[in-house]
Parts: structure tokens; C-alpha cells; sequence
């Protein structure tokens, strides 16, 4: 006992007289000749949050607006060309950009922050399903004002989504619709209008005096509620979660109608344009850019949350957060690609693989709402009842 109590004594003395240090080659104080790792010690450069926010903003968001701006220009264009010569050409050209400007909303519908969440930028255009009772009215009456919150499910692109796909109806029966009826003429152009309203103040105020407090709200350590970072997630995550996973999915599947799980088809976005899936493919791929601070024009990647998860060291099951989310998007694009249009339909004849589609797309939000915003800092600043 005496001989293992000497040697006990010899191999600590031989620990203690190692080197400890910060063993860690992504600290600053990295020591090379450390033995044993005492990586409390270690101490980091602080992540470049101005550099990625001006990234974010410069590069996608701002560019993400002039083109939805952009998109709803021409349809306003379009619609003009359609009042003065309603034509099935002309009708047709005004059904195409109205598309095209609905693709470039699903690219910024996610920066639920700032100016439009000031506004509630989603009330304001995209809500469903639409009112299509009190669209008729407003068009018998020819009296309504489309800035009373009361209006808000019978404009923007879903209005305009019943407007230009009336159920029985042909194209040449709209244009003949349209032509008979100066009331609904003129409510077709003021949706339009009120839409080009929209998308060119927000982005008349992020071009002017938003963009700047934007980028620089971020010296702070903290990542505390109103902060920018704090802003941008929580926009992030309460769009996801909300209107994109259960407005697009959940809410038509059932998911949400108590214990029936009784499917709502009608609950679809662009139920009447029977094509729901590109919407929503556009905006997840859209979103995916947005989180790895790629450029909108070019898709180059630049500082996003992505780099901000990675220098956290943020993990889920050992994988790094960052690769874990970026794979589950992959997971989402790959099942909704297994689903067809009408959505409304494959709710009813293929249920099975929308619930698939529908569980990719819930496996995101704890990876984001509780992995993410844990990593960075961020607490959760709005409200949800979905139990998830």
C-alpha cells in the first residue's frame, strides 16, 4: 500500500506540473503547448453582428423589396392595360403578373419585422381565405374602403386570386364579366392599387432612415428584445411558424381543427388559381437564402445566421445547427415536391403525403424557434397556442 501510495502521489505531481491551457484553435488565446485543456479559460472574438446585418440588408432585403415593388409596378401596368383594352391577351398577361408579383411576395414575407410588422404587411396583402361575400358586396355597392382592417380578406393577392379565377368561369367569360361590369373594373384596379401602396412604402422606408438604425442596432452583447437580431429572429420564426407552416399546410391538413383533424381544403393559399405549391416552395427556398445570408441577385453566400450558429458552437444531436436546419429544408422541399396541385385536393386523395410534407415542416420549428434562438440569445417575443 505504501508503493501505490507514492506512485499516486508521483503521477499527480507529473498532471500538476502539465501545461494547462486553451486548447481550443478557434479561441484567441489558443496555446499550442497546452497538455491539459482548460478551455474556461478561452476567450473569443465577438461574432460580427453589424457585418452581418449589413450583409442581410444590403444584399437581400432591400434588393427582396425593389423587386417585389417592382413586380407589383407591372402589375399595376398590367391591370391598366387590361382596363383599357380587356382583351383575353391582355387578360392573360394580367393573370401572369399577378402571379409573378405573388412569387416576389413569398421572397420577403418572412421579414415580419420593422416596417412590416409595423404595418402587419401580411394583413395588408396575402391574407385567406378570402371574403369572396364581401368582395361581391364591395362590388355591388361600389362603395368600400380598402384600408379599413375589415377589408383586409377581401384584397391584396388572394382577392385578386377569386377576381381573376371566378369558379365556371373562361377567360373569355372574364373578360366579358369585366367589360359588363364598371364596378368590378374598377375594385380589380384599387386592390391592385392599394397593393402597389404597400409594397412601396416598405420599401421606401427601409431605402430611407430603417436600413441604418438596422445595421447598427447590434453593438450591444446582448441580443435582448428590440435589437435587431432579436428583431430579424423572431420575425423569422413567428412568419415560419405561423403563416408559412400552418397557414400554407397545417390549417388546410387539419392539423389545427381540435380533435377531428377534419380537413379544411378552402383554407388552401390561391384555392381558386388551384395552384397552391409553387407559393410555397418559392417561400421556404426563399427563406433558406435568407438564413445563409445569401444575396438575393446573385446567390453568393455572405455572413447569415448560419456563420452566427457556427460561432456559437450551437449543436443538435452533435451536428451542427446550422447543417441540421439547412438538411430539414432539403427534407421540406423534397416531400412537398412528392405532392401535386390543386393542394386542396391532395389534402382529400392523398392525405398520407401531405402529413409527411406537414411533419418536415413541423420538425423545423423547434430547430429554429428553441435551438436557434437559444444559441444567439434571443427569447421568444411572440405569442403562439399551438402547443408545439
Amino acid at each position: 500500500m505504501l508503493k501505490a501510495f507514492f506512485f499516486g502521489i508521483i503521477v499527480l505531481l507529473s498532471f500538476s506540473c502539465k501545461k494547462k491551457g486553451c486548447m481550443d484553435e478557434n479561441a484567441v488565446n489558443y496555446d499550442a503547448d497546452a497538455e491539459v485543456a482548460d478551455n474556461a479559460t478561452c476567450t473569443y472574438e465577438p461574432f460580427e453582428k453589424t457585418q452581418m446585418l449589413t450583409n442581410i440588408c444590403d444584399n437581400y432585403i432591400i434588393p427582396a423589396y425593389t423587386n417585389f415593388n417592382e413586380k407589383n409596378i407591372a402589375l399595376s401596368n398590367s391591370a391598366s392595360g387590361f382596363s383599357s383594352n380587356p382583351t383575353v391577351d391582355a387578360f392573360e398577361a394580367l393573370k401572369q403578373t399577378w402571379k409573378d408579383a405573388l412569387l416576389s411576395w413569398q421572397q420577403v414575407c418572412f421579414l415580419d419585422f420593422g416596417p412590416a410588422a409595423f404595418v402587419i404587411l401580411n394583413n395588408q396583402v396575402n391574407i385567406y381565405p378570402v371574403g369572396t361575400d364581401k368582395i361581391n358586396n364591395n362590388i355591388n355597392l361600389g362603395v368600400y374602403n380598402l384600408d379599413l382592417a375589415d377589408n383586409n380578406d377581401a384584397k391584396g393577392y388572394q382577392a385578386l386570386d377569386y377576381l381573376l379565377h371566378q369558379p365556371g368561369m373562361t377567360d373569355e367569360d372574364h373578360v366579358t364579366y369585366f367589360m359588363s361590369n364598371a364596378n368590378a373594373m374598377t375594385y380589380l384596379t384599387d386592390v391592385i392599387d392599394n397593393i402597389n401602396y404597400w409594397s412601396n412604402y416598405i420599401l421606401t422606408e427601409w431605402t430611407g432612415s430603417y436600413k441604418d438604425s438596422f445595421k447598427s442596432n447590434s453593438t450591444s452583447e446582448s441580443n435582448a428584445q428590440g435589437s435587431s437580431i432579436s428583431n430579424l429572429v423572431n420575425g423569422l420564426c413567428y412568419h415560419y411558424e405561423s403563416i408559412i407552416r400552418k397557414g400554407k399546410v397545417g390549417l388546410p391538413l387539419g392539423a389545427f381543427n381540435g380533435f377531428s383533424q377534419q380537413e379544411m381544403p378552402d383554407r388552401v393559399e390561391c384555392y381558386y388559381h388551384q395552384e397552391s405549391l409553387p407559393f410555397l416552395v418559392e417561400s421556404i427556398n426563399a427563406m433558406n437564402k435568407y438564413i445563409n445570408g445569401a444575396s438575393y441577385n446573385t446567390g453568393e453566400n455572405g455572413l447569415g445566421l448560419d456563420n452566427y450558429m457556427d460561432h456559437v458552437g450551437a449543436t443538435q444531436n452533435s451536428n451542427s445547427l446550422s447543417s441540421v436546419i439547412n438538411s430539414q429544408i432539403d427534407e421540406i422541399i423534397e416531400k412537398v415536391g412528392q405532392l401535386n396541385d390543386p393542394l386542396s385536393n391532395e389534402i382529400i386523395v392523398n392525405k398520407p403525403a401531405v402529413n409527411e410534407a406537414y411533419s418536415a415542416l413541423q420538425q423545423l420549428v423547434p430547430y429554429m424557434k428553441a435551438d436557434m434562438m437559444s444559441a444567439l440569445g434571443v427569447i421568444v417575443t411572440y405569442q403562439d397556442n399551438d402547443g408545439d
